[in-house]
């Protein structure tokens, strides 16, 4: 039975799912990521869209409502179930997906019960082996790739699916990145479209070997695929209900580095108050979300200030003597 581990932290909790050793699946919230599928909240219906139209929910998330409830018009308020989290694209945002309630009783999900529903074990604590796991699979995430034995598997995210290409040689190589696409779909959450780039993979039935070792690395996880076609390329669908840790490793850099900046400061040991010094875009995220500089001032029993500076990059903490 898998081992879950939890960590959480200002700005952000992290679900680590991992096995004999081994970090198999990576589930990461967000202050500020907004409701969850399966939660329920009642919502204001602000613009009418043929069938669909947006909503607003109580929070001032606005999702996209379809269908459109029957006999209400704009300005009604009616209950909402959310089916699809809001996320980040390359270039744009992607609001939540919403339909109409069937319970109007609130409902908030959070991850933990759905992972305990999956049979895994609850364990104490974020063991070192979890974190340096952790941390390596999400500067693997950042940088798009994950090593092969003799080669590397790059992923790009794009607002049409993810693109995944492989690179390196030897006999192997194609179904070795076979299993290793297996992996990264549980390991980071990757949804949706995913179109993989394969090397030559010679025959038909070289091709169908390359696409059985992907079908049994993939194991009772749920997914389409078509066949690899004579051009090495296959595509493969998968649910995607909010965003992965590829896309929150390459398209949210800012929230990224805004919590490192929090747990940096929250080992501050020198007396005095607390500035956080970063780039504009990090500083911006932190001060949409007023709760964490809030929070942090609580958790150091400091005063804490945010300053904006072009020149700063990721940032850095500054304790000013009282």
């Amino acid at each position: 039975m898998p081992d879950l581990f939890i960590c959480e932290q200002l700005g952000e909790t992290r679900h680590a799912v991992a096995a004999a050793g081994k970090l198999i699946e990576m589930h990461l919230t967000r202050t500020g990521d907004g409701l969850l599928p399966g939660s329920r909240a009642p919502a204001h219906l602000s613009h009418k869209l043929g069938s669909r139209g947006i909503a607003t929910l109580p929070s001032g998330e606005q999702v996209m409502l379809e269908p459109w409830p029957t006999g209400l018009s704009e300005g009604a308020t009616v209950a909402l179930e959310i089916t699809r989290q809001a996320w980040n694209e390359p270039g744009r945002p992607r609001l939540a997906k919403a339909r109409p309630a069937r319970d109007p009783s609130p409902h908030r999900v959070t991850p933990l019960p759905r992972l305990l529903a999956a049979g895994h074990s609850l364990r104490p604590g974020w063991p070192e082996d979890v974190e340096a796991a952790w941390a390596d699979g999400f500067e693997a995430a950042g940088l798009g790739q994950l090593p092969l034995p003799a080669g590397r598997i790059s992923f790009t995210p794009t607002p049409a699916f993810t693109a995944v290409d492989v690179d390196g040689t030897g006999a192997t190589l194609a179904q070795d990145a076979a299993r290793a696409l297996a992996r990264a779909i549980r390991l980071w959450g990757l949804g949706g479209a995913i179109v993989v780039d394969f090397p030559e993979c010679g025959s038909k039935a070289g091709r169908g070997a390359v696409a059985a070792v992907f079908d049994q690395a993939m194991g009772d996880a749920p997914f389409e695929r078509t066949a690899v076609n004579g051009f090495g390329l296959m595509q493969i669908i998968c649910p995607r209900p909010g965003p992965s840790i590829l896309e929150r490793a390459t398209l949210e850099e800012a929230g990224t580095a805004a919590i490192a900046l929090l747990a940096s400061a929250q080992r501050q040991s020198l007396p005095g108050a607390l500035r956080l010094i970063a780039a504009p875009a990090i500083i911006a995220w932190l001060e949409a979300r007023p709760d964490l500089l809030e929070g942090l001032q609580r958790a150091t029993g400091r005063r804490v200030d945010a300053s904006a500076d072009p020149v700063a990059g990721s940032g850095h903490v500054e304790i000013i003597p009282r």
